[in-house]
This record gives structure tokens, sequence and C-alpha cells, in this order.
């Protein structure tokens, strides 16, 4: 069994490593073949099964050439984007050596010689275009990926100072206050009659406000790293994250989930998390809205998260790269992390008209998906969309 494994896991090495030189020799046929079909067009007249059907052709032998003369061109192009200078070079020097001899026995040397130099120096030209732009576009890509892998090694960095934040503040300072708290109401309650009424009632107002630091304390750091998101999961912790703005800002929040969502890491979670609090807290400071709903779907392929509000909206950019121009971090942070989950935010909004942005996530890329704790991963599918309606 071990052998047959291992016979099997070869075979398939070999058949992975096989694929590109099977689609390398392919692409060489091609040019061969198109350089071959062109050929026979070239010199159809000369031979005998063309010969009688060029004759009686509408169309002039001059003006076919003509013709068939800029059709080389195609392969080159071809060969130029495939194998770069040399496949361009080469299949230009294949095509002279065929257009040459027809341009010298023909009886047309006025026109035949020009056209075919013409021929060669445009397609030396166009090889070089399509070199320098395969160039250009594999440079964007390249810096495309740099500043992918620059966010996250920003949003990876990001989120371990929060949560090293959020634990020195409710392991340290939290329980400083908690042990001040305590021991300022011992004081106040400490039966001494030297003691002034007016201290007493001085130090329970000192402990009262100590009290209502610490509780802002342990809201922050809830904010900065929910506990609630690493013990509960996602469900629970965008039930409280509902509960928490809602009560703040006075806005009503339901939050709808139809889907598994503990069968995603908890990464994905993490960032499915970020993109919800971002989108809320846009909603509950600039929308001025009276109800949101966040609804999260899963059909099995893909999950699909919806965050919708009633509020006064927005004039979107025409381009999601605007959106840092314009002043609007929190959408381009939310982009930010969609892509790295290699799917598509889709964000709809007109003033006056409330606003929808909607997170649509493969399945495929979640399961597969490190999140910001990971900065190996390069998304495929990290496209951003914005519709204005």
């Amino acid at each position: 069994m071990v052998l047959m494994r291992d016979l099997r896991s070869a075979a398939q090495t070999l058949k992975a490593a096989a694929l590109p030189v099977a689609a390398r020799r392919l692409r060489i046929w091609l040019i061969i073949g198109a350089v071959g079909f062109g050929t026979m067009l070239h010199y159809g007249d000369m031979l005998p099964v063309l010969g009688d059907a060029a004759d009686g052709s509408p169309v002039s032998l001059a003006y076919r050439q003509s013709l068939e003369r800029i059709l080389f061109l195609l392969p080159v192009m071809y060969a130029a984007y495939v194998f770069g200078v040399p496949g361009g070079l080469g299949t230009l020097a294949a095509t002279g050596a065929v257009l040459l001899p027809r341009a010298l026995i023909g009886g047309l040397l006025d026109h035949a010689i020009p056209e075919v130099s013409g021929v060669l120096v445009v397609g030396t030209l166009l090889t070089r275009v399509i070199v320098q732009q395969q160039a250009d576009v594999t440079a964007q890509k390249k810096l495309h990926e740099s500043v992918s892998f620059f966010v996250r090694q920003v949003l990876t960095a990001q989120e371990d100072e929060r949560n090293r934040i959020a634990l020195e503040l409710h392991d340290e300072t939290a329980q400083e206050l908690l042990v001040i708290s305590q021991r300022l109401d011992r004081l106040a309650e400490h039966d001494d009659a030297r003691m002034p009424t007016g201290l007493r009632d001085e130090l329970r107002s000192v402990r009262t406000s100590v009290v209502r630091t610490l509780a802002d304390l342990r809201r922050l750091s809830q904010g900065l790293r929910p506990r609630i998101l690493d013990d509960l999961g996602l469900e629970a912790a965008l039930e409280w994250l509902a509960d928490e703005l809602g009560g703040e800002y006075g806005i009503r929040i339901r939050v709808e989930v139809d889907a598994r969502l503990s069968s995603y890491s908890r990464n994905v979670q993490l960032l499915l998390f970020r993109i919800a609090q971002e989108a809320l807290r846009n909603v509950v400071r600039h929308a001025g809205a009276s109800q949101a709903t966040i609804s999260v779907r899963g059909d099995g392929d893909r999950l699909t998260m919806t965050i919708a509000d009633d509020g006064r909206g927005f004039q979107l950019p025409s381009t999601l790269s605007d959106l840092a121009g314009t002043g609007r971090l929190g959408l381009a942070g939310m982009s930010e992390r969609v892509r790295l989950l290699g799917g598509v935010l889709n964000i709809r909004s007109s003033p006056g008209k409330g606003s929808i942005i909607e997170v649509d996530v493969p399945r495929s890329a979640t399961s597969a998906a490190t999140g910001p704790v990971s900065s190996e991963r390069r998304s495929a599918a990290d496209v951003s969309v914005l519709v204005q309606t």
C-alpha cells in the first residue's frame, strides 16, 4: 500500500511537471502551424490544388499578397507575447524568409519589397511594444503583491498590538483600578468618628469615579480585542457589538445569522468581525440612521455578510482607490481586509437612500485564509467593486 501510494504521488508530480512543457510545445506548434498556413496561402497560386481557385478569385493577386503579408504579423505578435523577444524576432525572421522569395520572384517589385520591409519593421516594433507592455504588467503585479504584503504586515502588527494593549489593560490597569476602588470603599465605610463627613463623601465620590473609569476601561479593552470572539465565536461577538453600539448611540441594530460560522477559522472570523465593526462605526457616527442590520448568509460555497442602514447615505467615489484620497480610510481598511479573504466588497449608497455594504467571500478562500496573522498568503481573487445606486 505504501509503495502504491508513493508511485501514485510520483506520477502526480511528474504529471504536474510535464504540464508546463506540454503547454510550451503546444504554443510552439501553434506558431509553426500559423506560419505554415500563411506560407501555403501566400504561395497558393503556384500550387496545383490552389492555383485554379486563386485564378478564379475576384480579388487581384497583388491585393491578396499584400493582405497575406500583413496577416503574417499575427504569429509574430503571439510569439512575442508567449516567448518574449527571442520568440518574436525568431518568428519574424522565419516570416521574412517566407515573404522575401515571393517578393523577389514576383513581377511587382516596386511595392512587394517595400511591403516586406514594412512587415519586418512593424513586426520588430510590435515585438518591442508587446515585451515592454508585459514587463510593465509584471512590474505592476509585483508592486501590487508588495503592497498587499505590506498591508498584511500592517494588519498583523495592528492586531498584535491591539491584543497586547487589551491584555495589559485587562490584566494590569483594570486590576489596579479595582484594588484602588476596594481600598476607597473600605476607607469610606471605615467607622471613625474623627473622619469628617465631607471627607467621607469625597472618598465615596472618588470611588464612584474610579468605578466609572474601570467600566470605561473594560469597554475599551473589549473594543480592542473582544474576548467573546475568542471564547464564543463570531455570532456572539456580532450580537455583543450590536448591543454595545446600539446602546451607546441609541440605534436599533439587528443581527441575522444563517451560517455555520464555527466552521470558519479564527482568523477569518476576526477579519469578518473587524469589517462589521468598522461598518457599524461608520453607521452610528456618520449615517444618522435609526436602524441597521447585520446579515450573515452561507450556502456552502460562499459566505455573504451584509450591513445595511437607513441613514443619509453618501456619494461614492468613481474607483476604490479614491477612498483614501477622499478621507474614507475606514472603507479603505475594510476593502483591504476583504482582499485578504480573497473576496469582493460591494458598496451601494447614494445621498438620502442609506447604504448597503456587502462582503462576498468564497468558501475556498475562507478555508485557506490565514488572515492578518500570516503574511505568507497571496490572494488571487482580490477584487473590490464599488456600485452606486
